[in-house]
């Protein structure tokens, strides 16, 4: 079986090629097609789990394709290329099954962070929010109180704790249900080109009228589109950067960050005012280890998920799920569905066990560094604190070796050498 991956379909073969070694680049696995035709093909024959589509093809429309593909594989996650700017056209894919549009031309570094939110998203579980715990019942009596209302929700919370797939939840269960969800990630673009990926004639405000906007890493907004964004949530209406005309739309503003906001505001690096529009309803995610009631839902969630993807009839045994909940999961969700998927992957029948766990895990599911016996070999300590930080990285990141390279100060070709020396 082929690995779950990316498939670029765009009739500007250097463009394709470009898109595909860069994510190549990034640990994805990648698939190129150059005509409608031949993409369809690649999705019969490959697991695709997000596509990248070009808006017009040489032998039929992106939309056609789209329809296709959501015919043959509604799991997979669409992502629109367009050179045309047509808003229309966009909100018109997104409610075919389209996730988001991309406007030609585009950085790749923005694009490799599209491909790696979809991969979370996927991973953080499947748009359902599964829970028992206590602070997660008390999270869910908030939204169940305000889910027929437009009030704006600030999200915050650990990376990985499931912002993303809490803001889908909200937005799925509210009156605008049909209308688009559109992602950004505030942390992710520089100043120009998140102001006009936002608040461009044919951005995302315009592209959300009538859904939902979920603005990801808010805090990292500079003091010019914090103005922009206080002008859409007071006025209903912000002025386009590129063509200087006053836009009108109607958008349900969800948010999320890392930290408290109200934190940045006591530093001067967040507008009161603007702090004050986003936080009608202020919500705090608890981390995996404040809700370890809800690992074996998530874990079973999840397992469920890849069973059904790939026709295998695996459980988890009871040792191992034992281990999981007493794990310490700085990563979060997002770690324990990336350790999920990784023995599911290498397991045929059966249950899964200990000893499916990765050698880097074995002996360390509910040690932290400071409980560590610092007694014997240097090296031994060492290589086993080291192991430690890989693990937490790639949890953090989603498995995303670059980026978890980048949290670790080393090469990602460093990091590739030091996990294959942990797994012997």
């Amino acid at each position: 079986m082929t690995a779950p991956g990316v498939l670029i379909v765009d009739d500007e073969i250097k463009l394709c090629r470009n898109i595909a070694l860069k994510l190549r680049r990034e640990g994805y696995a990648t698939y190129e097609a150059y005509d409608g035709k031949a993409a369809i093909r690649k999705l019969q024959q490959h697991a695709i789990r997000v596509m990248i589509l070009d808006f017009m093809l040489t032998d039929m429309t992106g939309l056609d394709v789209l329809k296709k593909v959501k015919e043959l594989s509604p799991q997979t996650k669409v992502y629109m290329l367009t050179a045309y700017g047509n808003v229309e056209n966009a909100v018109l894919a997104m409610k075919w099954g389209a996730s988001d549009y991309l406007n030609k031309p585009f950085d790749l570094k923005q694009l490799a962070e599209i491909v790696e939110d979809a991969y979370r998203s996927m991973d953080d579980n499947s748009g359902e929010v599964v829970f028992k715990s206590p602070k997660m019942q008390a999270v869910r009596g908030i939204l169940d109180r305000i889910n027929t209302t437009n009030a704006p929700v600030l999200l915050y919370g650990e990376s990985g704790a499931g912002k993303t797939t809490l803001a889908r939840w909200i937005h799925n269960r509210s009156g605008r249900k049909e209308q688009p969800f559109l992602y950004v990630n505030c942390g992710s673009m520089p100043e120009g080109m998140l102001e006009r990926e936002l608040f461009g004639a044919s951005g995302k405000a315009v592209a959300a009228d009538g859904g939902t906007l979920f603005l990801d890493e808010i805090g990292s907004l500079t003091p010019l589109n914090q103005a922009h964004l206080y002008c859409l949530l007071k006025d209903g209406s912000f002025l386009a950067t590129d063509t200087q005309e006053r836009v009108s739309v109607n958008v349900r503003m969800i948010t999320s960050t890392g930290r408290p906001i109200k934190q940045l505001v006591k530093e001067g690096r967040f507008r009161d005012d603007l702090y004050y529009l986003l936080n009608l309803v202020e919500l705090e995610l608890p981390s995996l280890r404040e809700r370890k009631e809800d690992i074996p839902l998530l874990a079973e969630q999840k397992l469920a998920q890849l069973n059904a993807k790939y026709g295998k009839p695996l459980t988890i045994s009871d040792e191992l799920m034992r281990i999981l909940i007493d794990m310490p999961w700085q990563g979060n969700i997002s770690e324990l569905m990336n350790l999920i998927e990784r023995m599911h992957l290498l397991k045929m029948n059966g249950a899964i066990d200990v000893e499916d766990m990765p050698s880097s895990l074995a002996g360390l599911s509910a040690r932290t560094i400071e409980e560590l016996q610092l007694e014997g070999k240097l090296y031994d300590v060492l290589e086993e604190v080291e192991g430690r930080m890989i693990v937490d990285a790639l949890g953090k990141t989603g498995g995303n070796q670059s980026r978890a390279a980048e949290l670790l100060g080393i090469s990602r070709n460093a990091l590739i050498y030091k996990m294959k020396r942990i797994e012997r």
